[in-house]
């Protein structure tokens, strides 16, 4: 279950174009780019600076909630976070699909499993290598432990009880309705979903040096970018 959990939100994410940053480009066309800035790009100097740019894209990966300045110098809107955001809990909710969650349940559940990675996460970026063209920052976070949380979520017993409980509730004939409008049931499920994320280990510190590049925005502005976002999607998610 915890592997759906977390490599979900990856899976998807290698699918998105850079947000608020550039959006799809030519594979082929873009070689020629990398090597040397256009000329009318090189003159706009790009909003904001690249450490904070690169930790927007982090805390976007990890659990979608980003810092205001953050936001800014990457150029990503409220609409932009708000997409990616629903993307990045879909896993969770479909690894709960199984148990009768009432609409407020469900919100509740992934408010939970954002807020406790918002605040066990420590994410931070500092600029390594300072550059016009391709400066570098080093990326640090404390990343969720992948083999650790996957030994929790087969032993767990609070996911253990949760699964008993349903069954035994439903040899006694109550339907997923029912449920779904049980204030007993939709407590104890959200208590013992809740305790389960609590649970989630995390590894200790570890950094990423990412190499950035200035980007259009939606806005015609010029930002900074990571040149490779899927390595800060594997990078938080604990992908090695």
């Amino acid at each position: 279950m915890l592997k759906k959990i977390l490599f979900g939100a990856l899976t998807l994410l290698l699918a998105l174009s850079l947000v608020g940053c550039g959006g799809n480009k030519d594979a082929a066309g873009d070689a020629k780019k990398d090597e040397a800035p256009k000329a009318e790009e090189a003159a706009k100097a790009p909003e904001g600076s690249p450490d904070k740019a690169v930790l927007a894209y982090a805390q976007l990966y990890a659990y979608g909630i980003i810092e205001d300045d953050n936001m800014k110098a990457a150029g990503m809107t409220d609409k932009d976070v708000e997409k990616v955001q629903d993307q990045v809990i879909a896993p969770l909710v479909e690894a709960f699909k199984e148990y009768p969650l009432s609409d407020e349940s469900v919100a509740e559940m992934t408010a939970q499993y954002i807020a406790k990675l918002h605040t066990a996460m420590e994410i931070k970026s500092t600029v390594k290598k300072d550059d016009k063209t391709n400066p570098v920052v080093e990326l640090s976070a404390t990343t969720i432990n992948q083999e650790a949380a996957e030994k929790v979520a087969e032993s767990n017993p609070d996911l253990v009880a949760l699964g008993t409980a349903y069954g035994e509730l439903q040899a006694q004939g109550l339907t997923e309705k029912d449920l779904k409008e049980s204030p007993e049931f939709q407590a104890f499920a959200l208590e013992s979903i809740n305790k389960f994320i609590d649970e989630f280990p995390l590894n200790p510190e570890s950094t990423l040096e990412v190499t950035c590049e200035v980007a259009e925005g939606s806005d015609g502005k010029m930002y900074w970018a990571p040149k490779d976002p899927q390595a800060i999607a594997k990078f938080v998610s604990g992908q090695k």
